[in-house]
């Protein structure tokens, strides 16, 4: 017997239904996450828990670390970051489902439309039907991009908490250095780690080393991995000025870090070698909160961005200046005549003849991007100079016989303990061990508890240009994602 048109038609119905829940059901599972024990299951564990290796064999099944493959992405990925993902982003899933859903209903128009309607489909509702499906599936393959990045960075923060440090103490109480994996110190440190060798550390020692105390008030510990075997002392470290260095940790593991250095730069485009400078910088959660490759981070802007203050800074804090050593007492004097003219008399000549007559490659960037450059007549007008303006918490550190840097705080009026304070940074130089210092640049920045720096200022012998931040993106962190 021959089936008749209205047989055929509830069939074919039921066969596209079929076909779409189970791809959507395919898709959903990608977001589930790791299935716990049936109660049966439960109860047969419970009474074999007195048998080692059986408790063994269902601690391993059950690791939330272990890879689980993910439909949408297409690859292995641990479990706990599909877990973190999920319980982050209830809508996206569900999203990502419908624009599949409508995809591959839109597309399959002319093979159900019969059967649905009663109506054979038109050249104009097929090729219409067709456009949407295009458009739907540009939509899906949108949202399961962004799911599949934000995947990948969830991932690499997981990987990067089995990462194991030893952490400085103060040498006065003890010489008993703890160890300590990052996944341990979240809630207690923010990490900022560095690969390079010799010659790059070198050139970013000073820097760093200058802004020693800001590190240690902002609770950051910094780690640096050396890709040559090269030692802090080969770096210009001076054990002297530096004293307990609670602020640098060591890598345990050199090759541990090296590995996932190489992780990150697995993945990206602009890797020529393996030996350009990378970086990558967490936040008390674990997060990634900013990265970069080739070129060593702008640890001001990072302080003023990410690394706010955790201590209680007050105006009335004394300079922390070594009594034993003369050269850092008289840079403390240069900095306050500085700011006596800049918050005070405001006598341009007095502010030209502190400055040295070099043009800095950190004003000129600014002023090549298109930024406007306020010259110092104009910066120290009444109505523009930062009057009554205090400094405290002073920090000294001479890198040589002719080059030294120095920080403060600085107290606009009315700040209060919880106001705007700024951190200021000064490089100085001289010629030789017998001229008087002079200010090479100046950079100030917004630095307070639970603020975020909109911007930075920078000034040389010229004047002062302002650089603010660009809009934070969704997802940002570089090599991380």
């Amino acid at each position: 017997m021959q089936m008749t048109s209205s047989t055929r038609r509830p069939l074919r119905l039921q066969n596209t239904t079929l076909l779409l829940l189970s791809l959507l059901l395919a898709s959903s599972n990608a977001f589930t996450s790791p299935q716990t024990l049936s109660s049966s299951t439960n109860a047969a564990a419970r009474i074999s828990s007195t048998k080692p290796t059986t408790t063994r064999l269902y601690a391993n099944q059950f690791d939330i670390t272990k890879p689980t493959f993910d439909l949408l992405s297409f690859r292995q990925i641990r479990s706990d970051a599909l877990l973190r993902y999920n319980s982050l982003n209830q809508s996206e899933p569900l999203r990502i489902n419908l624009f599949l859903l409508m995809t591959v209903t839109l597309l399959g128009y002319p093979l159900w439309c019969e059967s649905v309607t009663g109506e054979l489909p038109t050249a104009l509702s097929s090729v219409g039907a067709a456009a949407a499906g295009v458009g739907c599936g540009a939509l899906f393959n949108r949202e399961r991009s962004r799911r599949s990045n934000q995947l990948n960075r969830m991932e690499k923060e997981l990987n990067a908490e089995s990462l194991e440090v030893k952490l400085p103490v103060n040498k006065a109480i003890t010489s008993m250095r703890p160890t300590a994996t990052l996944k341990q110190l979240k809630s207690k440190r923010r990490i900022v780690a560095l690969r390079g060798n010799k010659d790059q550390f070198t050139e970013v020692m000073d820097m760093l080393c200058s802004l020693r105390r800001r590190f240690v008030q902002s609770q950051t510990l910094l780690v640096l991995v050396p890709t040559d075997g090269s030692t802090k002392e080969e770096w210009g470290w001076d054990d002297k000025q530096m004293g307990d260095s609670l602020w640098l940790a060591d890598a345990t593991n050199i090759g541990q870090f090296l590995d996932y250095f190489q992780e990150l730069l697995g993945s990206d485009e602009r890797v020529s070698n393996d030996n350009e400078l990378a970086w990558f910088a967490l936040n008390f959660k674990g997060r990634s909160i900013a990265s970069g490759l080739g070129e060593a981070p702008k640890i001001l802007e990072l302080m003023g961005q990410q690394l706010q203050p955790m201590e209680l800074i007050d105006d009335t804090d004394a300079a922390v200046v070594p009594a034993d050593m003369p050269v850092a007492n008289e840079i403390l004097e240069c900095q306050k005549k500085f700011y006596n003219v800049l918050t005070s008399t405001g006598d341009l000549e007095a502010m030209k003849a502190t400055f040295t007559d070099g043009k800095m490659q950190e004003v000129n960037e600014v002023i090549g991007a298109g930024g406007r450059i306020d010259g110092w007549f104009e910066c120290l007008k009444p109505d523009a100079r930062p009057a009554n303006m205090v400094i405290a918490d002073q920090d000294i550190f001479v890198s040589s016989p002719t080059l030294a840097y120095s920080t403060c705080v600085e107290f606009p009026p009315n700040a209060g303990i919880d106001g705007a304070t700024l951190l200021a940074s000064q490089r100085w130089i001289r010629e030789t061990a017998n001229d008087d210092w002079k200010l090479e640049l100046h950079q100030t920045i917004p630095w307070a508890a639970g603020t975020r720096a909109g911007g930075t200022l920078r000034c040389d012998c010229r004047g002062c240009v302002a650089l603010t931040s660009s809009q934070e993106k969704r997802t940002f962190g570089g090599l991380i994602g």
